[in-house]
């Protein structure tokens, strides 16, 4: 009753719509894209990236074709380790390509820029999923202050591991290859106007503002900052001439993974920004879920705590399943080749602790390790069923 009752004070939030707020001195319009609300700005993005691309924004086949490949990378809490070690041991296996687009979510916002900016940053990705535990993350709160707290835990640990790994060389690094036509997204919730918001990360990094640094980062959290565990983000607007706050959350509140297809024709906009070339183009969207998408046994105590945590943990199971049937159906529209790989029933964790160093180390090993045995891609989605048509024609 006492939490009930309880309430931190805030700047008003901002009403919809939500894209005439102005964030950080800086046009919203070009730093981030409302799918529910107006997705024109993206539109106009993702031409611009086609238009101003440089050779290395793509790979050439045997043929002379053109490839372009897609990343986006899942949530899944400390399972990104996984993911994590897949990209390390795709590098050490040869083939990993240059993305044109990657995209995050939660954990894999966390991810995401090092896989933008390639191999030279495995290092980095690596020290960052195992060589920290739960302290690094988050600091759990007493009974006694969640009384006024807006979240069981606290996220500094988590903002202090942001700011080692994510300084101002590596924006720069970031505006660089956004200069060349490459493009990083990752995805937050705006809780207060019920909207998903996709941050372009490379136009902040980009912007030459004096807060780049400091939006890069809460971006991130925001994107990481699970409901009720972790505290919400509050990110400083302004909009017709008053100061607002708008609450952020962990993107995956509305998917565990996305892409930019179903936003804007990425066909078109390919023939449209090079009319000179007539040869063959080829589109690949990998996707990286950091978690297990098989039914799990597990028997739930008769407790409030259990029934909750077990009913959540399906949900967030099933929203991975559902987002990689919408990326399929997407890529298909746009001509993509769809691919991804989640962490298989096989393999069983050493403990269901979230964030615990031993089982970070596990996972990171056994997607390093599934990697160098070579990653085997699926190509439709979980309980998908061709056709009979098909079948028949194949």
């Amino acid at each position: 009753m006492l939490c009930a009752c309880s309430t931190l004070t805030r700047e008003p939030a901002a009403e919809p719509p939500i894209s005439r707020a102005t964030v950080a001195d800086i046009d919203s319009s070009t730093i981030r894209y409302l799918p529910f609300e107006d997705v024109s700005g993206f539109q106009r993005d993702i031409a611009e990236a086609f238009r101003t691309e440089t050779e290395d924004s793509y790979h050439v086949g045997p043929s002379g074709e053109r490839i372009y490949n897609y990343l986006a990378v899942s949530g899944g809490g400390s399972d990104g380790a996984f993911g994590a070690g897949l990209l390390n041991g795709w590098t050490e296996a040869g083939g990993r390509p240059k993305f044109k687009i990657v995209t995050g979510v939660s954990t894999g916002s966390l991810i995401a820029p090092f896989a933008f900016l390639g191999p030279d940053y495995d290092d980095e990705l690596k020290a960052a999923y195992t060589t920290i535990d739960a302290s690094r993350i988050f600091i759990a709160r007493g009974l006694l202050p969640l009384l006024w707290s807006e979240a069981v835990a606290s996220t500094e640990p988590l903002q202090d591991l942001i700011g080692t790994y994510v300084d101002e060389k590596l924006l720069d690094a970031i505006a660089a290859e956004h200069a060349k036509g490459r493009r990083l997204y990752v995805a937050s919730t705006n809780l207060d106007a019920e909207q998903p918001v996709i941050w372009d990360m490379g136009a902040i990094a980009a912007s030459g503002k004096p807060d780049r640094l400091a939006l890069f980062r809460q971006a991130l959290l925001a994107s990481a900052s699970i409901p009720s565990i972790f505290p919400p983000v509050l990110i400083d607007v302004s909009a017709d001439g008053k100061k607002h706050q708008e609450m952020h959350v962990d993107g995956g509140v509305f998917f565990q993974a996305f892409f930019i297809g179903a936003a804007t024709d990425l066909p078109a906009n390919i023939r449209a920004a090079h009319p000179e070339f007539q040869g063959k183009v080829q589109q690949n969207l990998y996707v990286i879920r950091n978690g297990w998408l098989t039914p799990s046994f597990e028997p739930v105590d008769r407790a409030l705590t259990s029934i909750t945590m077990r009913a959540i943990h399906s949900m967030l199971k099933v929203s991975g399943i559902n987002d990689l049937w919408r990326l399929y159906l997407g890529a298909k529209d746009d001509e993509v080749a769809f691919h991804y790989v989640a962490i298989p029933a096989a393999y069983v964790p050493s403990t269901t602790d979230q964030f615990n160093q031993a089982e970070m180390n596990r996972e990171f090993d056994f997607g390093r390790q599934m990697a160098l045995d070579g990653i085997e891609w699926q190509v439709t989605p979980p309980g998908y069923t061709a056709p009979q048509s098909q079948i028949t024609q194949q």
